[in-house]
């Protein structure tokens, strides 16, 4: 069988060959940034680069796209790993795996900020010239409830509006033992929710929404057109 992966069961809704000239970076492949990876190939989207210094743990398993086999490799590798189990052949030259923190490296086209902290979120957009930039998206998580966002780099009052939604890191939820906790199912939601206000954004038929708010105990979806 020749390894290719058929979009012809979305391509009337979504066409990836419209789309694979557009640079596409995520910053953290953890819950949210793994999941969000496998979506994206999933559509048929090439033209991406995944930045994370982190190794697979064990406790990854249960909430992130990763295998027990990829215990031990980094991040990125694991993705890599996972594109080749995937569509059966290995990732083109327009995909890059980077094991690396990114610090000042200016980048283009769309972001998937996807860190482990606000912290860092701030910092990374702080460092960025943003011409380039053409739309961020960035997602956070609790245990039974997330937030999507969405704004334009280039805009300095969407970018305040975006930073004024930013909240300490202390302030997020923790288990008894002290790690954030992270639910599975939570994360394939945020993750999927992430990549359709991406592919809306794409489509330009004016259904990007600048906040997706999601609570799952009940379930209650509220959408927000500005921040």
């Amino acid at each position: 069988m020749t390894a290719q992966l058929s979009i012809t069961r979305h391509q009337p809704i979504f066409d990836p060959n419209q789309f694979n000239y557009l640079p596409i970076h995520i910053i953290g492949a953890g819950a949210t940034g793994s999941r969000v990876f496998m979506s994206l190939i999933e559509l048929g989207l090439t033209n991406i680069t995944v930045w994370d210094f982190d190794k697979v743990e064990a406790h990854n398993l249960a909430n992130q796209a990763f295998n027990f086999s990829h215990i031990g490799m980094t991040k990125v590798q694991a993705l890599k790993h996972l594109y080749h189990s995937k569509i059966g052949m290995l990732p083109p030259s327009t995909m890059h795996f980077k094991e690396e923190r990114v610090v000042d490296q200016q980048l283009d086209g769309i972001v998937f900020l996807l860190t482990d902290t606000m912290s860092s979120r701030q910092e990374i957009m702080d460092r960025q010239d943003k011409a380039q930039l053409l739309r961020v998206f960035e997602t956070r998580m609790a245990s039974t409830h997330g937030n999507v966002y969405s704004f334009n780099p280039r805009s300095t009052e969407e970018v305040s509006a975006w930073t004024d939604t930013l909240i300490s890191d202390e302030a997020g939820e923790v288990s008894a033992c002290g790690s954030p906790i992270s639910v599975g199912p939570t994360a394939s939601i945020i993750a999927n929710l992430v990549v359709w206000q991406f592919m809306n954004y794409l489509l330009a038929d004016g259904c990007t929404n600048a906040q997706v708010d999601c609570f799952f105990k009940p379930t209650i979806i509220t959408t927000r057109d500005a921040l």
